[in-house]
C-alpha cells in the first residue's frame, strides 16, 4: 500500500526529455528546434503547476528515455517547489507527492495522463477521478486533436463501460501552442516558457 494510506490513486504522465530535436518534431518546420524543446518544457510545466494540490494522488513521471529520469528530476523538481522531502525514490512538497517509478507502491486506482494536456488540473482531474469511488469503472477523456488526454479506472476492472469526459486539447503543433496561449492558461504558459528561456 502507499506510504500515506490516503494516497488512493496514482497519475501516471510520460514526460520526454525535452533536449532540442527530441520533442515536439510537428514544431520544428517552423520554430525549430530550440524553440520546440522550449515550448515543451513550458507545456509540462504548466501541467505540473495545475495538478498542485490534486488530493489523494501520487503523481508518477514516466521518464522518456528511461534513463532520463535523473535528469528531469534535476529540472523539473526544483521549478515545481523550492523545498523537497526525499523518502526512497518518493518526493514530496506542498501541493505534490511525487516519484519517479522507483517505489513499489500499489494503489487501486490507475490514471494515465498526457503531460502535453495544460488543461488537466487538480480540480478537473479530482472531479473526473470520484466517479471511480463511487462506482465507475472506467474513465476516459478525448482529446480534441486525437488520441486522449485521460485513462484511468479501478485496478482489474479494465474493458468495462466507460464514462466520457468533455474534450481538451494536447499540445503537438504550432497551432495547438496558440491556441493554449490565447486560452485563460496562456498567462500561466507564457510564464512557464519566459523562464525556460
Amino acid at each position: 500500500m502507499p506510504t500515506d494510506d490516503r494516497r488512493v490513486r496514482l497519475l501516471l504522465l510520460t514526460i520526454h526529455e525535452p533536449l532540442p530535436g527530441r520533442v515536439f518534431p510537428e514544431m520544428v518546420p517552423d520554430s525549430g528546434e530550440e524553440e520546440a524543446a522550449r515550448r515543451y518544457r513550458a507545456v509540462a510545466l504548466t501541467t505540473l503547476r495545475q495538478l498542485r494540490g490534486l488530493a489523494d494522488t501520487r503523481l508518477r513521471i514516466l521518464a522518456e528515455p528511461g534513463d532520463a529520469a535523473e535528469a528531469l528530476r534535476f529540472w523539473l523538481l526544483p521549478r515545481l517547489a523550492q523545498r523537497w522531502q526525499m523518502d526512497g525514490g518518493l518526493f514530496r512538497s506542498e501541493g505534490w507527492e511525487i516519484d519517479f517509478g522507483e517505489t513499489g507502491d500499489e494503489f487501486p486506482i490507475h490514471a494515465r495522463g498526457d503531460a502535453m494536456c495544460p488543461f488537466l488540473g487538480a480540480r478537473w482531474l479530482h472531479a473526473a477521478l470520484l466517479g471511480l469511488e463511487r462506482g465507475e469503472h472506467q474513465v476516459i477523456g478525448p482529446a480534441t486533436n486525437g488520441g486522449e488526454y485521460l485513462r484511468a479506472g479501478l485496478a482489474g476492472m479494465e474493458g468495462l463501460q466507460p464514462r466520457i469526459l468533455p474534450e481538451l486539447p494536447i499540445v503537438r503543433n504550432d497551432a495547438d501552442w496558440l491556441h493554449v496561449m490565447a486560452s485563460p492558461l496562456g498567462p500561466a504558459l507564457k510564464k512557464a516558457w519566459e523562464t525556460e528561456g
